[in-house]
């Protein structure tokens, strides 16, 4: 008799467990926006002003995460002023440690205080990427992408105030990734722009450790993007509209280097596979 009673005690807290899991208020899906920034003063601030704006006027669940790498200017200034009426969370390098140090703080960052289900988005902080974009790109990653670029090469896409050279290097890079390193859905490897599903991210880093953001310079956003790749993503792309007209600090890239390091890694990369 007491066996019995207490089995159906039991059946009684397991109905109410899972009537209490039915009835609970579902939480929104939440977004974290890593902006990476170095002397970014100038254009931190109109940034930050579209984000809440585009936010907002949206009605997303949102966080912004601001990287100072070392600025020797006013960019955690900025950030701290407009932690006061948005979400911002400052981190700070103490020293300036280079672009994959930045995002690889982001990233690391963003996963740990995120749900799976969470989406983490990675912006440059000059500008250049407009804000308005990040609704699309959510709506897609829920709709079933696992990661989502925003990507310079789909119909649609429009880039101001980019010199004719740096457009053609960048399409010949893509194009040679797209040749020896496939990705179904992915026509632009190189664009920092992108939306994450929290969980990728999380196995990610599970898998690969301080090692997912290693390689120099700015082709760390296409290392990462071929270390995602053994996960089998659902990669998609949305057409950008890149605003460099409206990016009023110095250009952090030397274009010579970033060939050098870029085709580095399609050789290195082509030939592990050859092996």
């Amino acid at each position: 008799m007491t066996h019995a009673i207490s089995d159906t005690r039991l059946a009684t807290a397991s109905e109410q467990s899972a009537s209490d899991a039915l009835t609970a208020p579902v939480r929104p899906l939440f977004v974290r926006i890593v902006l990476p920034a170095y002397n970014e003063e100038l254009t931190l601030d109109p940034l930050l002003r579209s984000l809440r704006e585009a936010m907002e006027e949206d009605g997303i669940a949102y966080e912004v995460l601001v990287v100072d790498d070392g600025s020797t200017d006013r960019t955690a200034e900025v950030a701290e002023a407009h932690a006061a009426v948005m979400p911002v969370r400052l981190v700070r390098h103490p020293v300036n440690k280079g672009l994959p140090e930045a995002i690889k703080t982001g990233l690391f960052t963003a996963a740990e205080i995120s749900d799976e289900r969470d989406v983490v988005i990675v912006m440059d902080a000059d500008n250049s990427h407009t804000p308005g974009l990040i609704l699309r790109m959510t709506r897609m990653i829920k709709e079933g992408s696992s990661i989502v670029i925003a990507s310079r090469y789909q119909h649609g896409s429009r880039t101001r105030g980019l010199s004719r050279t740096r457009r053609v290097l960048s399409w010949g890079a893509n194009l040679l990734f797209r040749i020896f390193l496939p990705i179904e859905g992915v026509r632009d490897y190189s664009c920092g722009y992108r939306a994450y599903r929290a969980s990728v991210l999380k196995e990610a880093i599970a898998r690969h450790g301080e090692n997912l953001v290693s390689q120099p310079g700015f082709s760390c956003m296409i290392d990462l993007l071929l270390k995602l790749r053994e996960l089998d993503p659902i990669v998609t792309e949305v057409p950008m509209i890149l605003r460099y007209d409206l990016k009023t600090s110095a250009s952090k890239m030397n274009v010579s280097g970033n060939v050098r390091e870029t085709l580095g890694l399609l050789v290195k990369r082509t030939l592990r596979i050859a092996s």
